[in-house]
C-alpha cells in the first residue's frame, strides 16, 4: 500500500514538473515523454479500461452452438458483436481524444551535419508521441470487436501509413488488418495480407496471437488439416480468461475429432474441462468425449450417457445426450437404435433449440436416405426453423424441406384417397369397426398427451420455466386428421383435399401471399379483360365462408370423437369418387414429377407415373406425362421405354409444344448447348427490338418458337414480339399477344410486366411508347403495382438546405462493391477527422448504390465531391461512375417512383448554376471536416 501512494505522488510531481510542456508547437524529448505520460495515464487508461469491460460482457454473455465447430474469437458472433458496444464506443471516443489532443506531429529541430540512416528514419515520422500507436490500436481494436470490420480495417491501414518507420507496429496492424478482411470474407485481401506478414518476419511478441488470427481465418472457410498446427500453438498463448482457454481446447478437440485423431481430441476436450468452465461447456466437453472412444468400448459409452441422461442436472440437455447415443449406434452401423435414440431425444427435448434442430436434421438425413420421405419431411420441417440460416447445412436443408413440404402434399393426398376409396368398398359393419379403433386411438393420445401436458405444467411452475408449460394436447389421428374446436367449421383432409383441388381448377397454382388472387397482381384472371372490382372481391371472404360454413356445418358433423366424422369422408357415391379420383391423378402426376426432377428417384418416379397412366389413361396433361417420361428414361439409359414414350407423344399429340421440341433435327444437341444458343438468340432479339429492326424481332420470335419452344426466354420473345407489333401499330394483336403471355406463363415475371401494360390500356391509359430504354432511363419501381400514373407521381423538391447524401451509382456486376468501399471508407477516415460519415450501399433494378450521408446541406455535399474528385488517385478509380447529389427527402422518392435520368435533368435544371458558381458557401474546410496537417 505504502509503494503505491508513493508511486501515486511520484506521478503527481512528475505531472506538476512537466505542466507547462503541454504546447505541441515545439518538439523537444521533455514534451514527447510529457505527452507520452499523460496520454498513457489519462485518457489512454480510462479508454482501455472501458475496452477491457465491453471484452468482458462479450465473453459473459456470449453463447457458443456447440453442435458446431465453435468460433476462436467470440467476436465472429454477429449476437456477440452487439455486445459492450457501449464500452467499446467509450473506447472509441478516449483514442479520439487522445489523438486530438496529444498527437505531435511537428518536426524536431534538425541536427546540424550529415544525418545518419538512424536519423533519417526518425526525422521522416509522421507521429512523435513514442506512446499514441497505443491509442490508434485502441481505437482499431475497439471497432472490431463492435463488429465494424470495415471501419476497423481503414484505422488499420492509416496506422500502417502513420508508422511506416516501426516495423512491430506495422506488422500488428497489417495481422489484424488481415482479421478484418477475413471477417468481411474479403478471401483474397486476407491472403495477401497474411502472406505479406509472414514473408517479412513476425515479431516474437506477436507470434502465438498471428498463430491464433491465422488458425481462425483457415477455419472459417473449413481448412481444418491447415489450421491444426497453428491452433495448437494458439492455444498456448498467455493473456486469455479461463473461459476463453476451455473454449479453445475445445475448438481443438473438435478439430482433432474432424481430423480423426481422437486420441488427442479426447485429451483437449480434458484440458477445457479441467478449465473449470460454465456447466454447459463442462457438459458438451464430456459428450463429445463419449463420441471419440473406439469402437471396443461403446457399451461402455452408452452406458456413462444412459446415466447421464437420469441426471436431473442434464435434463434441459437431453436431446444431446441421446443424440450422441444415436451418434454411437451409428458408427457401429445399428441404424435401427440410432433412430430409435434420435427419435427419443427429439420427444425428450426441452428447449428447442440449435441442438434439436442439429439432432433432427441427421435424423431426417437418415430418413432421406432411406427414401421415407415422409418422415424425413417431418423432422426437415421442424430442424429448418432450429438451425441458423448462416450455418453450412442450412442450405441443402432448406433446400430438401422445401421439395419434401411440396411432395408430402402430394403423397398424403395419395395414401388418404387409397384409404378412402378402399373402405368404400367395405362392408358398414366393418367400416364402423375400423372406425371405432380409431376414436379409441384418438382418446388415448389425448389422454396421453394431457398427462404429460400436466406434468410439464407442474414442473414449469415449480421451477418458473412459463416457456416449457405449453400444454401439448392438439390430437391428431392415426389416419385421417381433424380437429374440432369449431373456429372456422371445421378441419377435414378429403375436403380440403377437395377444395384444393377446385381452386386449382379456377385459379391455378397459386403461391401463398398476399392478393394471392392475382397471378401477377395486374392482370385479370378472367382472359376476357372484363373491368372487375378486387376491392369488392377482398371484402366478400368473411361473408362467403360464413355462409359456407352454416351450410357445411348443417350437413356434417365436426365432432372428432362421433363415428359420422370419418364416415362422412368416405366417397359412397359415384359423385364423390369422382372428387376423390380428380384429387388423386393430381396428387399423382404432381409427386411423380417431383420425384423424377426434384429428388431424381427414378423408381419411384416411374412407379407414379405408370400408375397414374394404368389408373386413369384419360388424364388431361397426358402428354407432360409421356414428354417427362421420355426424359427420364433417356437420362436412365433405358432407350426402349424412352422411345416408347415419345411415339405415343407424336402419335397422340401431334400438335402439343412436347412434340414439337423433340421434333427440332437438333434436339440432342440443343439438350446440350440450347441453353447458350437460346441466349444468344434472344441477346440478339432484343438489341434488333432496341435498333427498331421489328421484322427480324418477329424471325427470332418465330425461331425460339421452333427451336426452342420450352426455353426460359421464350415468354421473353413473345412479349418482344408483341411490343414490335404495338411499334408497327397493331394494337389489337398486341393486347391479344399480352392475353397469350400472361395465359401461358402466369408465373413468369415478364407476365406481370404484361399485365400492369394490359391493364393500363383496360383503364384507358395511353400508350406513349413501346421503348424500354437504358437502365438510367426506368423508373426504379417500375414493375411495382403500386406505381402510379405520371399525374400522380409526387415530384421532386428544391430544397438545398436539408440533409444531403452522396451517392456513387453504377450498374451492378461493373465494378467491385467490396473494393469501392473499401476505397471510399478509407478515404473518408484518412481525410476527415471531426465528421463521422455513414456509408451505405443498396441494390435497385440493376443498379448498385454507394450511399455517403451526414452533409448538412447540399454546399457540404458539392464539396465533398470537389475534394473527392481532386485526388487524381480517386478519380481514376472512379471513372466511369454515375455522381449523384441528392437530398434524403428526393432520394426516398427516386426509389419510390422516379428514374436516375429524371432526377438528373431535375439537377440540371435546379442545382447546376450553384455547382457551377465555384464558391463553397459553408466549405467542408470551414465547418472542420479535415484535421489532417
Amino acid at each position: 500500500m505504502a509503494r503505491k501512494k508513493i508511486l501515486i505522488a511520484a506521478l503527481m510531481l512528475t505531472a506538476i514538473l512537466f505542466s507547462n510542456c503541454g504546447s505541441l508547437k515545439e518538439n523537444t524529448s521533455t514534451k514527447r515523454f510529457y505527452q507520452a505520460f499523460v496520454t498513457r495515464f489519462n485518457v489512454y487508461h480510462n479508454g482501455n479500461e472501458a475496452y477491457k469491460d465491453g471484452i468482458d460482457q462479450q465473453e459473459k454473455g456470449h453463447k457458443d452452438n456447440y453442435m458446431d465447430v465453435i468460433p476462436l474469437y467470440v467476436v465472429s458472433s454477429p449476437t456477440t458483436q452487439k455486445m459492450g458496444s457501449g464500452s467499446f464506443d467509450k473506447a472509441i471516443e478516449k483514442a479520439q481524444k487522445a489523438s486530438k489532443l496529444h498527437s505531435i506531429k511537428s518536426k524536431p529541430k534538425r541536427k546540424s551535419g550529415t544525418l545518419s540512416e538512424k536519423d533519417k528514419i526518425w526525422y521522416a515520422k509522421k507521429e512523435y508521441n513514442p506512446f499514441m500507436h497505443n491509442v490508434w490500436m485502441l481505437m482499431a481494436k475497439a471497432q472490431f470487436q463492435k463488429g465494424e470490420f470495415l471501419e476497423a480495417s481503414t484505422t488499420y491501414a492509416y496506422i500502417i501509413r502513420l508508422f511506416s518507420e516501426e516495423p512491430k507496429v506495422v506488422a500488428e496492424a497489417r495481422m489484424r488488418m488481415a482479421q478484418c478482411y477475413a471477417e468481411l470474407d474479403w478471401n483474397y485481401e486476407a491472403d495477401h495480407l497474411f502472406n505479406e506478414t509472414a514473408r517479412d518476419s513476425i515479431p516474437y511478441q506477436l507470434a502465438d496471437e498471428y498463430e491464433a488470427i491465422y488458425a481462425s481465418y483457415l477455419l472459417g472457410h473449413d481448412r481444418y488439416e491447415e489450421a491444426l498446427p497453428h491452433l495448437e500453438k494458439a492455444v498456448k498463448r498467455k493473456g486469455r480468461s479461463k473461459k476463453q482457454k476451455a473454449r479453445e481446447y475445445f475448438l481443438l478437440g473438435q478439430i482433432y475429432k474432424i481430423e480423426h485423431r481422437d486420441n488427442d481430441a479426447y485429451k483437449a476436450f480434458q484440458k477445457a474441462i479441467a478449465q473449470n468452465p460454465p456447466y454447459e461447456l463442462e457438459f458438451n466437453a464430456r459428450i463429445q468425449q463419449t463420441e471419440v472412444v473406439s469402437g471396443t468400448t461403446a457399451p461402455k459409452m452408452v452406458k456413462t450417457l444412459t446415466r447421464m441422461a437420469k441426471d436431473p442436472n442434464n435434463k434441459d440437455y437431453l436431446d444431446q445426450v441421446y443424440y450422441a447415443m444415436g451418434n454411437i449406434y451409428l458408427a457401429q452401423k445399428d441404424t435401427i437404435q440410432a433412430i430409435k435414440h434420435y427419435e427419443k431425444g427429439a420427444a425428450e427435448s426441452t428447449r428447442n433449440g440449435v441442438e434439436k434442430g442439429i439432432l433432427l436434421l441427421h435424423l431426417g438425413n437418415i430418413y432421406w436416405n432411406r427414401a421415407k420421405y415422409s418422415d424425413a419431411q417431418r423432422c426437415y420441417a421442424e430442424a429448418v426453423g432450429l438451425i441458423d440460416k448462416d450455418s453450412k447445412d442450412y442450405p441443402q436443408l432448406n433446400k430438401r424441406s422445401s421439395i419434401l413440404d411440396e411432395l408430402v402434399e402430394h403423397t398424403e393426398a395419395i395414401e388418404l384417397q387409397d384409404s378412402l376409396q378402399h373402405l368404400a368398398t367395405l362392408p358398414m359393419e366393418k367400416i364402423e369397426a375400423i372406425v371405432d379403433s380409431i376414436i379409441k386411438e384418438v382418446i388415448k393420445k389425448e389422454k396421453e398427451e394431457k398427462e404429460k401436458a400436466e406434468a410439464e405444467a407442474r414442473n414449469a411452475r415449480r421451477e418458473e420455466v412459463l416457456s416449457n408449460a405449453r400444454a401439448r394436447n392438439q390430437t391428431s389421428a392415426p389416419t385421417m386428421t381433424g380437429a374440432g374446436d369449431g373456429s372456422w367449421y371445421f378441419y377435414n383432409t378429403q375436403l380440403v383435399s377437395q377444395g384444393k383441388h377446385a381452386f386449382q381448377e379456377k385459379w391455378g397454382r397459386r403461391k401463398l401471399e398476399d392478393n394471392w388472387r392475382r397471378s401477377n397482381k395486374s392482370v385479370l384472371a378472367d382472359s376476357s379483360f372484363e373491368e372487375y372490382n378486387y376491392d369488392d372481391e377482398e371484402k366478400a371472404p368473411a361473408d362467403s365462408l360464413a355462409s359456407d360454413s352454416a351450410l357445411v356445418a348443417d350437413s356434417l358433423v365436426t365432432d372428432i370423437h362421433e363415428p359420422m366424422y370419418y364416415i362422412q369422408q368416405i366417397p359412397f357415391t359415384e359423385e364423390q369418387m369422382d372428387e376423390s379420383n380428380a384429387i388423386l391423378q393430381d396428387a399423382l402426376f404432381n409427386a411423380g414429377l417431383i420425384y423424377k426432377d426434384k429428388l431424381e428417384d427414378f423408381g419411384l418416379a416411374e412407379k407414379t407415373l405408370s400408375r397414374l397412366l394404368k389408373q386413369f389413361p384419360g388424364f388431361s396433361q397426358l402428354d407432360v406425362v409421356y414428354y417427362n417420361l421420355y426424359l427420364m428414361y433417356s437420362r436412365w439409359k433405358r432407350t426402349d421405354l424412352a422411345e416408347k414414350y415419345r411415339a405415343l407423344l407424336f402419335e397422340q399429340f401431334p400438335y402439343s409444344d412436347f412434340t414439337t421440341t423433340l421434333s427440332n433435327p437438333d434436339y440432342e444437341e440443343n439438350a446440350l448447348y440450347g441453353k447458350h444458343r437460346e441466349d444468344s438468340l434472344y441477346a440478339a432479339t432484343y438489341n434488333a427490338y432496341n435498333a427498331s429492326r421489328y421484322s427480324e424481332v418477329h424471325d427470332n420470335t418465330k425461331k425460339s418458337g421452333e427451336k426452342y419452344a420450352l426455353g426460359a426466354h421464350r415468354p421473353k420473345f413473345l412479349f418482344l414480339d408483341a411490343m414490335s407489333n404495338l411499334q408497327e401499330g397493331d394494337q389489337s394483336t398486341f393486347l391479344d399477344q399480352l392475353k397469350d403471355i400472361v395465359s401461358k406463363y402466369p408465373e413468369n415475371e415478364i407476365s406481370e410486366l404484361a399485365g400492369l401494360i394490359a391493364q393500363g390500356l383496360q383503364n384507358g391509359r395511353l400508350l406513349t411508347s413501346g421503348t424500354l430504354g437504358s437502365i438510367w432511363q426506368r423508373r426504379l419501381n417500375a414493375g411495382s403495382e403500386e406505381q402510379k400514373a405520371d399525374s400522380l407521381v409526387k415530384p421532386f423538391v428544391f430544397e438545398p438546405n436539408t440533409g444531403f447524401i452522396f451517392m456513387l451509382a453504377y450498374e451492378d456486376g461493373t465494378v467491385n462493391d467490396n473494393q469501392l468501399l473499401f476505397e471510399i471508407a478509407r478515404y473518408n477516415f484518412t481525410k476527415f477527422m471531426v465528421r463521422n460519415f455513414e456509408i451505405t450501399t443498396d441494390k435497385k433494378g440493376g443498379i448498385s448504390m454507394l450511399k455517403v450521408s451526414g452533409f448538412l446541406n447540399f454546399n457540404e455535399a458539392l464539396s465533398y465531391q470537389r475534394r473527392l474528385y481532386a485526388d487524381s488517385e480517386m478519380a481514376t478509380r472512379l471513372e466511369g461512375i454515375r455522381v449523384v447529389l441528392i437530398s434524403e427527402e428526393n432520394l426516398q422518392l427516386l426509389l419510390e417512383s422516379h428514374s436516375f435520368d429524371e432526377y438528373q435533368a431535375f439537377y440540371d435544371e435546379n442545382f447546376s448554376i450553384q455547382s457551377d458558381m465555384g464558391e463553397d458557401n459553408g466549405s467542408l474546410d470551414e465547418i472542420q471536416f479535415d484535421e489532417e496537417e
